[in-house]
């Protein structure tokens, strides 16, 4: 018979586990898309929820997808402070960028039940430093994780 003895068994004792601030396999929570198109028709989508991040791409006539990054722990909390320094939600919705192509970021947040989408556009010629700095950040991420470097 085992008996657990909090006292002399470590793991057994009354410990106070709080909840970590980790979102794997969160699936009714925020979201965010940031799909670059040029001219041409090329075309790069990341989506991104809790650790995962997918890549997919249509390049001239050729269609595809990376598929999903599992991202560490450390990926995942600076990519997510750099999708919150581009501020969607506090961004005006701009317009599509027909002569250099355009960025659509699409944030989904759960506010009391509820999905709350935004969408923004933002030319690929933007000078915006937060933009640029989330754009790099996901292509490193590509590179490291997929080997491939995004053309976009």
């Amino acid at each position: 018979m085992a008996l657990c003895v909090p006292a002399s068994v470590p793991g057994c004792g009354g410990e106070n586990y709080s909840a970590i601030d980790d979102p794997r396999g969160e699936v009714n929570g925020r979201s965010f898309e940031f799909v670059s198109t040029k001219p041409d028709g090329t075309e790069w989508t990341f989506r991104i929820r809790g650790n995962s991040m997918w890549v997919g791409f249509v390049e001239k006539t050729k269609s595809g997808e990376l598929g999903a990054i599992q991202l560490s722990t450390k990926e995942r909390k600076k990519l997510w402070e750099l999708i919150d320094m581009v501020d969607v939600g506090g961004r005006k919705k701009g317009k599509p960028d027909e002569e250099h192509g355009t960025v659509i970021m699409r944030m989904r947040e759960v506010d009391e039940g509820e999905h709350e989408a935004r969408t923004v556009h933002v030319s690929r010629r933007t000078e915006d430093e937060d933009v640029i700095a989330l754009a790099n950040y996901m292509i490193d991420l590509v590179e490291k994780h997929k080997k491939v470097s995004p053309a976009f």
